[in-house]
């Protein structure tokens, strides 16, 4: 099946849209996660629960996904875990 320049140019234009939703649930999702970690009310047990998180992630998904996925996984693991430990720095 060869697909004309205008198909797959539509093609294009439809994963496109379909990414930046993607983004935008992701981005509404990183800011819920956000104020959920500020205004945990144990932060120690917070940390606790996402070091478990980390570990279980990792196994859960190596090998499995491709590159760009990992990367972004990991990258997303790292920033939150940012966002944990300061939470729990600050608040002690």
């Amino acid at each position: 099946m060869e697909l004309s320049l205008e198909q797959l140019a539509a093609r294009l234009e439809a994963c496109e849209a379909d990414l930046e939703a993607h983004r935008g649930y992701i981005k509404a999702l990183e800011y819920g996660l956000r104020a959920v970690i500020a205004s945990h009310p144990n932060p120690q047990v917070l940390s606790l629960a996402w070091g478990m998180t980390l570990a279980g992630a990792a196994d859960a998904h190596a090998g499995e996904e491709g590159f760009a996925f990992n990367g972004a996984m990991q990258q997303a693991m790292r920033n939150l875990t940012r966002e944990v430990v300061v939470g729990d720095v600050g608040a002690g």
